[in-house]
């Protein structure tokens, strides 16, 4: 026994070191009881507020799951399909009648690009894509396996590039036209829009048989002799010079049209010329050279959930959409909440976010939702669209396509 400096242990210190040990015991068993309860609560970021419960985990092929989920108050119930992402998945976008107007659902999409599909891949699931306008017609832009269906950008979109890595967030569009001999570049001010003053638009099979202009303008026809991603320049060469009332598009072929002060440039064209068309989809000041090879690009409304943190809100609670990953891109998302029904009433952005974030998503954009909501997995629908008649016909979708290997 340690002695003080009168020679002995005073009955004091001796009660003080036994509380000291207990104080400090008590703590390691309080600190070990919130560490455990740490441990319960880290996936149920929305426990002190709801519940959610996992109904069913379903393998639909290897490294596809699809979850299908509830939560008592509010009353929520919905479906997420959970892909690993890596070399044998990729996302790609589809257009309903592979045309900028027309209507189909979902499913439907999903069994005409199953049908023209390259064998040893399978479309494995679907979600409904983009906000649309009459007619069909997407709000916002789209790519399609490098073709532009529809330019410039309006909100934010998710692009994938050539090794299939993910963009999500804002873009800007920058179109030139490079005119080898002499040389010049003119600014395009999108594709597959309707020509307003003093503008250089492309129209390409996406928009129709015609470019739907009048005759204060003009027209030529090229022909495509290399095909490059988008943010890398294609080569044309001009097989055509247009009268003002044709306006066809042929098949596999671009029409450059312009009006105002862009018309002499194009009527300085020859057949045979050759030119450069670049079309720029930019994330940030990087020049086009540096950007990106995107081969697939579709609007959303918004990214609502960015590096984990939750970006903005719409309150009201309807059925929704989103398509996201998790934070070192080893899984990616197609998530729906049923909404509009008794069993579920739907989610703001920032409940979906949170629900997102519990199944281990730390990005997200924002689909179309309400009666468009879809998600369908071979070739079954697994959410309960709101519309009484079932699926809504929609303007685009977002499939997961999986690499099937021989067994």
């Amino acid at each position: 026994m340690k002695q003080n400096k009168t020679g002995y242990t005073s009955k004091k210190s001796l009660m003080s070191k036994f509380f000291s040990k207990i104080k400090g015991i008590s703590n390691f068993i309080i600190l070990s009881i919130l560490c455990v309860l740490s441990s319960t609560f880290q996936g149920n970021l929305l426990a002190q507020s709801h519940t959610i419960k996992v109904v069913s985990d379903t393998v639909i092929t290897t490294g596809v799951n699809h979850v299908s989920w509830e939560s008592e108050e509010p009353r929520w119930s919905g479906d997420i399909v959970v892909a690993d992402w890596n070399p044998s998945v990729q996302l790609k976008t589809v257009k309903a009648n592979n045309e900028l107007k027309g209507y189909q659902t979902t499913q439907h999409m999903m069994r005409s690009y199953e049908q023209i599909i390259r064998e040893g891949k399978k479309v494995v699931a679907g979600i409904n894509g983009d906000f649309y306008k009459a007619g069909g017609v997407p709000v916002h832009s789209q790519l399609i396996e490098g073709e532009i269906l529809k330019l410039p950008v309006q909100r934010d979109a998710i692009a994938m590039d050539e090794e299939q890595r993910f963009y999500l967030g804002s873009f800007s569009y920058s179109g030139q036209l490079k005119i080898l001999d002499p040389s010049t570049v003119l600014a395009i001010d999108g594709v597959n829009m309707a020509r307003e003053a003093d503008q250089l638009i492309v129209y390409n099979q996406y928009y129709g048989d015609s470019t739907q202009t009048n005759i204060y303008g003009h027209e030529v026809v090229l022909e495509q002799l290399d095909f490059r991603p988008i943010n890398r320049p294609e080569l044309f060469r001009v097989v055509e010079l247009e009268d003002y009332e044709k306006g066809f598009i042929p098949d596999g072929h671009v029409v450059l049209s312009a009006h105002g002060v862009k018309v002499p440039y194009l009527q300085a064209l020859t057949e045979g010329d050759s030119v450069h068309i670049t079309h720029g989809l930019l994330q940030d000041q990087r020049p086009i050279s540096e950007q990106p090879a995107l081969v697939e690009f579709i609007g959303g409304s918004k990214v609502f959930l960015h590096d984990g943190q939750v970006d903005g809100n719409w309150p009201e609670r309807h059925p929704r959409s989103a398509l996201g990953f998790n934070s070192d891109t080893t899984k990616v998302y197609l998530f729906t909440v049923d909404g509009r029904q008794e069993s579920s009433v739907g989610m703001s952005l920032t409940e979906m976010a949170e629900v997102m974030k519990y199944f281990g998503a730390a990005y997200a954009i924002n689909l179309d939702g309400g009666g468009s909501t879809t998600l369908v997995a071979n070739d079954k629908v697994l959410s309960s669209p709101s519309d009484p008649t079932g699926q809504r016909r929609v303007s685009n979708a977002v499939l997961l396509i999986k690499e099937q290997y021989p067994h």
